[in-house]
């Protein structure tokens, strides 16, 4: 074996497979760190079966903390966030600023479909008078601002981000609603539930496949060496 080891076609194929191998460990232990994320987000939606809390403006919390906010939509704050498909259909997030007691905050109230043309938004009316929304935690990110807008009317974004939807008091989440009383005329958004398992399984297969390279590398050199003795 030794003696097949010291071919430059050998040294060449040892070098092809122990990056493969590299390549494989890489890739398994980026899943399991998705895995882990996805756990770690379970663990979070929890919270969302809690007793539901009364934020106030600024304050931090976790994602998917249960929330419930009262009070009346700033109208001209509405905002459509382009392209967010539900149930195979084209359509926007409807997200608006809500004017409460303890201060503003984006909510995003649900989903509408896309009309025939692209440069012009459907038409989505605000609940009037005051309003009760129960709803979850999410995410604000900072974002890049939309330098170039390539025609979009003025209501229109295309990400739910400060630099596109300017957070109040400086927050850096929105509530992400889930029932609305009155009950709001838009489809509500569902929550997408996290699935590790699926990361799980392509780390073990990743790993499988190391195992194989390496089993591969053993069966042919040990051939070979039969072959020269």
């Amino acid at each position: 074996m030794l003696a097949a080891l010291r071919t430059r076609r050998w040294q060449g194929f040892t070098v092809v497979v122990l990056v493969a191998i590299i390549g494989f460990g890489l890739l398994s232990r980026w899943q399991w760190q998705r895995a882990e994320e996805k756990r770690v987000a379970q663990q979070a939606q929890t919270l969302a079966e809690q007793e539901p809390v009364v934020p106030r403006a600024g304050e931090p919390f976790p994602e998917f903390t249960a929330v419930t906010l009262t009070g009346e939509y700033a109208v001209e704050s509405l905002r459509l966030v382009r392209q967010r498909p539900l149930e195979g259909r084209n359509g926007y997030w409807v997200l608006q600023l809500l004017q409460t007691e303890s201060g503003d905050f984006w909510v995003l109230r649900g989903w509408v479909p896309a009309g025939p043309r692209t440069d012009t938004s459907p038409d989505v009316s605000s609940p009037p008078g005051q309003i009760t929304v129960d709803g979850l935690v999410r995410p604000l990110p900072r974002g890049e601002e939309l330098t170039d807008r390539g025609g979009l009317p003025d209501d229109q974004v295309t990400e739910v981000e400060t630099a596109q939807l300017p957070a109040p008091g400086g927050a850096e989440w929105y509530v992400q609603a889930l029932n609305s009383a009155p009950e709001d005329s838009v489809t509500i958004v569902p929550v997408t539930r996290p699935d590790e398992l699926q990361n799980v399984s392509y780390a073990v297969q990743w790993l499988l496949f190391a195992a194989v390279a390496i089993g591969g590398w053993f069966f042919f050199l040990r051939r070979e060496a039969k072959e020269l003795d």
